[in-house]
């Protein structure tokens, strides 16, 4: 390499056209170069723009699929809260159902309110009683004492 042949504003080494030899290109070899690679190209561009596409749709169907998923699991959860709060027993309301009770003391009353807020489930059994079945319970309640 010869110092005429550095090209100062590129700073490296350049060959002038005459330096190519073009005949080490055939016209076989250059059609091929041109069409070959280039048709090769169009399909490899058109078969990732397909599999672009259907990830795409994947992708698309995939995160309807997730997002059905959490809105039941929300749908669930709200259902739980939901039952949750029914169920809660409200105290106050169940001080107020069994001293409304008529032929019963205020003392026993009060007794028989403090057995029923310790256990949910017969707090809860007792307010869904109708009057009649209220009194039996009293009675059984009033008999173990």
């Amino acid at each position: 390499m010869t110092p005429s042949d550095v090209d100062p504003s590129v700073g490296d080494c350049a060959k002038s056209f005459e330096d190519i030899d073009f005949d080490s290109f055939s016209e076989k070899d250059n059609d091929n170069d041109l069409e070959g690679p280039s048709i090769e190209k169009d399909v490899q561009e058109t078969e990732a723009s397909q599999i672009k596409a259907s990830r795409k749709r994947k992708c698309s169907f995939e995160m309807q699929d997730v997002i059905g998923d959490i809105s039941i699991k929300f749908g669930e959860v709200a259902m739980a809260i939901g039952r949750m709060v029914d169920s809660r027993l409200d105290v106050t309301k169940l001080y107020e159902e069994v001293m409304a009770m008529e032929d019963y003391n205020e003392e026993f009353l009060g007794d028989a309110f403090n057995y029923l807020v310790q256990s949910d489930t017969l707090a809860k059994t007792f307010m869904v009683k109708n009057q009649n079945l209220r009194k039996v319970w009293l009675e059984r309640f009033k008999q173990q004492q």
